[in-house]
């Protein structure tokens, strides 16, 4: 009998025992608000300034390492957008922007904020959130290859009357099984699931912190037809 591994079996391997491993073809794109280079995500000297640049040029197989700072998903005022996430594609917080290795970085020592405060003026009670991001994180159809490392997500306020904008302030996954460790839900609040909103969607949630949220359903997650397998959170 013969057994091989497909590509996507190595990268969930990798995800599961937080492995550093470069693959044939796979690019590591940078991202740093503070960097003052290219703007092109080669390098950290020319990291993208805005995280969303980064997923726009992200295939499966690729990782996106982010530098510390807060990044919102748009500096414009549309609710609707969210950092979308790609089937395949590792996405890491906590780097300081000097790291050559995945291993070497600390969330702790780095924070790196994914806010849904668009205008920046929700202050810590996160009360002043009328204009925020329906959802600050969404991952629709993603794979279980598909990472979300090492970071902070607040201030998603899905109050929407309509279609899935009442759901999931903080994360939204819908059909989708994504990895999602080492990461903080705080001060999101939505209609049904505050701090994550799981339909049809089984994500694995491993080392999380879920921490004042709120909603009228679900203040810190909330499932439909879903099945999450959550550990050590």
């Amino acid at each position: 009998m013969s057994f091989f591994l497909t590509k996507n079996h190595i990268l969930t391997l990798i995800a599961i025992l937080g492995l550093t491993m470069i693959l044939p073809g796979q690019t590591t794109h940078y991202v740093d608000i503070d960097a003052t280079g290219g703007n092109n995500g080669s390098s950290w000297a020319n990291a993208y300034t805005e995280l969303q640049s980064a997923l726009g040029a992200a295939v499966s197989g690729d990782e996106i390492w982010v530098a510390t700072g807060t990044y919102v998903p748009t500096s414009g005022s549309d609710r609707t957008i969210s950092f979308q996430m790609k089937s395949g594609v590792g996405l890491y917080g906590g780097f300081s922007g000097s790291e050559t290795l995945r291993t070497q970085r600390d969330p702790a020592t780095n924070p790196t904020i994914l806010s849904g405060d668009l205008n920046g003026d929700d202050g810590p009670n996160f009360s002043n959130n009328d204009e925020n991001s329906y959802h600050v994180v969404w991952a629709d159809g993603v794979n279980s290859s598909t990472v979300l490392d090492g970071f902070t997500i607040q201030g998603g306020n899905a109050d929407g009357a309509s279609s899935h904008y009442g759901l999931g302030g903080g994360m939204f996954n819908n059909n989708s099984s994504p990895a999602v460790t080492h990461c903080t839900f705080s001060g999101n609040s939505a209609q049904i699931g505050g701090g994550m909103h799981n339909s049809s969607s089984s994500p694995a949630v491993t080392n999380c912190c879920f921490s004042a949220n709120s909603a009228q359903y679900g203040g810190g997650m909330n499932n439909v037809q879903s099945t999450p397998a959550i550990t050590n959170c």
